[in-house]
């Protein structure tokens, strides 16, 4: 049996351990079942093999597992106590930054992550393990929060929001996509009986690494980064795709053995994100030197967010060390050089462009723009203008950088061109 067909089976499994929980009478004298018993029995054992504590909600518990490390210990490139460091940063860097933890302290930050029964979003999916993170003086303190079964939601997620109401700031990995639209979704099952959620800032790792690392990895999934940038490593890992596997067997046979490889890889993919909110955070604020790919990514990020005093000297960092970028850092820098009113210096960075032989269509309009308008140069003008059109007619048809709407303009640049110069013939 392949493991695609093992996983529905035991998601029919889990369905059908719920329909039954749903439909059975509550006892009217208090008393606990045979199978209840030996249910609870099991599980009790489970968790002194996992070393977790039961927290119970009526008849309802969670297994729940804390550690304390020491700020001291190193995972890849930095010890935990670096945290302190990155968020001190933030308070003199950009607060626009989507990874600013401008006005924050280290210990605001929630590091969070999630094993769930399959990669749908749908009802029908659920979440069975919630692992988080806070870095503080004393350590970093670790929990994590297990579902022992489909009938004990309730004091999961009762035991995970009492512990968390004061934390407003959740770092994730993929966590807005993901992992708390299904914290969201399974709330609303229990959300009479449990405390309501928080609203969360959120710093989602996923984007930052994509931006940066994209080029250069294949995929920029967590553990390739872990391998890849953060130097990092796991002798035994249980993969993501086998978790709702184990559980499944564990919610039939409650072993230990079962699901101790799954707490392992969530409690490494939540210490992971502490060492990769460090190192981003960075190699965006320059405290570890970004490479040429790097630079270039970050300056274009502060471009967006419109911290061009960020992003100017990176680009003429850029610019003056003729790497692979250093075109498009010119590009950049003409067009700040023209919003401040100099237009020599921009069309100068615009003409390096268009001799290197790599400029794209943009660039000769801007350099149109100039000559047009600030230089009274039609002759040029018209020049660059036909040399953007027949770029866009190249691409016809064979590139998605062609724009019907961005050849029209400019074929009516063109011809207001021609009549201006037409017109001063005559």
């Amino acid at each position: 049996m392949s493991l695609k067909q093992k996983l529905q089976l035991y998601k029919k499994q889990l369905h059908e351990a719920q329909q039954a929980e749903r439909s059975t009478p509550e006892k009217n004298d208090g008393s606990e079942s045979v199978v209840a018993a030996e249910e609870r029995l099991a599980v009790c054992h489970a968790a002194r093999e996992l070393d977790a504590t039961l927290r119970q909600w009526k008849d309802q518990y969670v297994l729940v597992h804390s550690e304390t490390l020491p700020l001291t210990s190193q995972t890849g490139l930095y010890p935990f106590s670096e945290l302190f460091e990155a968020v001190a940063a933030w308070q003199q860097g950009p607060d626009a930054h989507p990874l600013s933890a401008h006005g924050l302290k280290a210990t605001d930050l929630l590091f969070f992550d999630t094993e769930t029964t399959g990669l749908s979003s749908g009802a029908g999916q659920m979440i069975f393990l919630i692992g988080l993170a806070r870095v503080t003086s004393g350590g970093v303190e670790l929990r994590q929060y297990f579902l022992p079964g489909p009938g004990h939601e309730t004091a999961f997620y009762d035991a995970f929001l009492r512990d968390t109401q004061s934390l407003k700031n959740l770092v994730t990995f993929n966590g807005k996509a993901y992992d708390w639209p299904r914290v969201k979704t399974r709330h609303q099952f229990v959300r009479e009986h449990v405390p309501r959620l928080p609203q969360f800032g959120h710093f989602d790792l996923l984007h930052a690494a994509r931006r940066l690392w994209k080029r250069r990895l294949d995929s920029v999934g967590l553990q390739k980064i872990e391998q890849t940038i953060l130097k990092m490593g796991r002798s035994e890992d249980v993969p993501g795709k086998m978790a709702p596997f184990l559980y499944f067997q564990f919610l039939k046979n409650p072993q230990a053995s079962l699901v101790k490889g799954i707490l392992e890889h969530n409690r490494e993919d939540v210490l992971t994100l502490i060492i990769l909110y460090c190192h981003l955070s960075f190699k965006i604020l320059g405290l570890a030197t970004p490479d040429t790919e790097e630079s270039f990514e970050i300056a274009r990020w502060f471009d967006q967010i419109k911290a061009k005093n960020y992003a100017q000297p990176l680009f003429e960092r850029l610019a003056a060390a003729g790497s692979d970028y250093s075109v498009e850092a010119k590009a950049y820098l003409a067009r700040y050089a023209k919003q401040k009113g100099n237009f020599d210096q921009a069309l100068s960075l615009l003409r390096e462009v268009i001799r290197s032989g790599s400029a794209n269509d943009s660039h000769y309009i801007q350099a149109a723009k100039l000559l047009e308008h600030q230089f009274k140069n039609n002759r040029q003008a018209l020049l660059y203008t036909q040399q953007a059109i027949a770029l866009m007619n190249h691409w016809q048809g064979k590139s998605e950088r062609f724009s019907t709407a961005k050849l029209n303009a400019y074929r009516e640049r063109l011809n207001r061109l021609d009549t201006k110069l037409l017109n001063n013939r005559n």
